[in-house]
């Protein structure tokens, strides 16, 4: 009984599989004279259609296609932030210090010149007072008085500075050195200098002791330069300039020269 199951299967299968392979098979038939003359379709089955769709995976499966003209814009509206490499930083620094150096070198040669240039005016000075005649006359409002030597040279210096803004110690200073004679300091400490006499001579240095109260009574107050007719050469005078003006009464009368 099992053997007959076995066997009708397999005949069931095997007229599956005929029936399968023989979906078309067309079946050709005679007439009544013995001829074929054509063909049937015994059987048919339809299957439905589909496309296969292969893809290219080493083609790009999309494109873009631009038109002609489009605008992209362009590099100049990109803000792209721009950067320096270390070598253009270093070239950078380099140039700023040298034009520092540059700057620095300038300045000192202006100011090596503008020094040699003071030199040059002193040193013109300085001949100038050493070219003079031993013998100078000097202008007073009663006349002119013939002052010789050193004297005469620090007076002619006194009168070239009437009327620059000047203390009466620098004035009597610079009226001292171009006689030869190097020395500032207080009015009263003047007198060191030279001997006291009462009888003034043009080129000496009068010395007072109160003239208004400007040191407050610490030191002597004031100190001019005799320039012979009752006159004198004064610093601080009229607004701190240097002014001719009467001798006054000094307390303190000091040849040097």
């Amino acid at each position: 009984m099992s053997l007959n199951k076995t066997i009708a299967s397999m005949l069931a299968t095997a007229v599956s599989a005929v029936a399968v392979l023989s979906f078309a098979a067309p079946s050709a038939y005679a007439n009544i004279n013995g001829e074929i003359t054509g063909t049937a379709v015994t059987s048919s089955r339809s299957f439905p259609s589909y496309t296969v769709v292969r893809q290219d995976l080493t083609v790009e499966a999309t494109s873009t296609d631009a038109e002609d003209g489009a605008d992209w814009g362009s590099t100049e509206s990109l803000d792209v932030p721009h950067t320096k490499s270390q070598a253009q930083k270093d070239q950078e620094e380099a140039e700023a210090r040298a034009k520092a150096a540059a700057e620095e070198a300038a300045q000192a040669q202006a100011q090596a010149q503008a020094e040699a240039e003071q030199q040059a005016q002193a040193a013109s000075r300085s001949a100038e007072r050493t070219s003079q005649s031993s013998t100078t006359t000097t202008p007073t409002t009663s006349g002119t008085t013939e002052v010789s030597g050193n004297a005469g040279s620090a007076i002619a210096a006194a009168y070239a500075l009437i009327g620059q803004s000047m203390d009466c110690t620098a004035l009597v200073s610079a009226a001292l050195a171009a006689g030869g004679i190097n020395f500032h300091g207080w009015p009263e400490e003047y007198a060191q200098l030279g001997k006291q006499v009462t009888d003034p001579q043009p080129g000496d240095i009068l010395i007072y002791r109160y003239t208004g109260g400007w040191n407050g009574g610490v030191h002597w107050d004031h100190v001019a330069l005799y320039v012979g007719n009752g006159q004198a050469i004064h610093g601080g005078w009229n607004g701190s300039t240097v002014a001719l003006a009467g001798m006054m009464e000094p307390d303190l009368i000091i040849r040097v020269f």
